[in-house]
């Protein structure tokens, strides 16, 4: 039983869920879990096994406290009186985590101030769309290679954006949700889309010289990357920076966590026959385009403009 319980806990770690809600999930195996737990209690002594049977009883109380903490916790919006968690924390001789205890702010990691440079210019809102972008395992080295980098030159700041824990443990309780660090998201200083086959590549970097793969653009809109780039002029217009290093809210106070950075971009585009007179409107029409799905042959490709 407790075997089975412990799979379930493994497996869901491979879901990406809401915090409090997998707390949630957690706080209800744990429930299923304590009162195995107490069956045994029961079994035990039932059996004349009281030495056994008083221990598996004694530890069932226990854990039935902090499952009623955890409930309380998760579950309302109250806080338990009862809560002996701060107090075993001072007995231990430990304190509130600050900051300064995060592995990925203190040393090589220390918060610096952000410069926002603009990379790719200014686009109409009317041709912005949201693309998909899809990581392997050495672009993913490559993004946090450009992290640390970032960070160490003074691009990116992870210091929480100069709050507190106590600020920190507010607004991780009232969202449900990690803070990072990086706090919003942060535009990258250079970026670029590449053609290489039939791949359309992200570069990244902290220059044109120092770029590097970090992830395929495989759709623009509802529209697959090589079809769109067949009919317009495709160019990233955004690549920010989330994830990293980040906090959620414990029982008593903010606990660290860490999880691997990751892009989030724009593409823009640009009906490359369209006269310039009529610019918006092609826009409008490209839209409508790269917007609903195609099963048509793929069109001739048209030539585009190396940047």
């Amino acid at each position: 039983m407790l075997s089975l319980l412990d799979m379930l806990n493994h497996y869901l770690g491979y879901f990406n869920m809401n915090v409090k809600l997998k707390n949630r999930v957690y706080t209800l195996i744990g429930v299923v879990g304590v009162l195995y737990l107490g069956y045994l209690a029961i079994y035990f002594l039932r059996a004349g096994a009281w030495t056994r049977g008083l221990l598996f009883l004694l530890v069932f109380v226990i854990l039935v406290y902090f499952t009623v903490l955890n409930v309380i916790y998760y579950f309302t919006t109250k806080t338990a009186k009862f809560d002996i968690s701060p107090k075993i924390e001072k007995l231990l001789g430990g304190r509130a985590a600050s900051a300064a205890d995060d592995p990925m702010i203190g040393g090589k990691h220390a918060a610096h101030t952000t410069t926002v440079i603009p990379a790719a210019g200014l686009f109409h809102e009317q041709s912005l769309l949201p693309a998909k972008l899809t990581v392997d395992a050495t672009q993913q080295a490559n993004l946090e290679q450009l992290a640390d980098s970032l960070v160490a030159n003074g691009y990116l700041q992870l210091n929480y954006a100069n709050r507190s824990d106590e600020q920190i443990y507010e607004q991780a309780q009232k969202t449900g949700q990690p803070v990072y660090a990086l706090g919003d998201l942060v535009q990258l200083p250079f970026y670029e889309l590449r053609q290489q086959g039939d791949h359309y590549l992200v570069y990244a970097g902290r220059n044109a010289i120092d770029s590097l793969p970090v992830g395929e653009v495989t759709e623009v809109g509802l529209m697959p990357t090589k079809e769109a780039a067949a009919r317009y002029q495709i160019v990233l217009a955004s690549a920010q920076l989330t994830g990293g290093p980040y906090k959620i809210a414990g029982r008593s106070g903010a606990v660290s966590g860490s999880e691997p950075f990751k892009l989030v971009i724009q593409a823009a585009y640009k009906d490359p026959t369209a006269a310039p007179t009529s610019a918006v409107k092609a826009e409008q029409v490209a839209a409508n385009n790269l917007s609903t799905p195609t099963s048509s042959a793929e069109p001739t490709r048209m030539s585009r403009r190396n940047r």
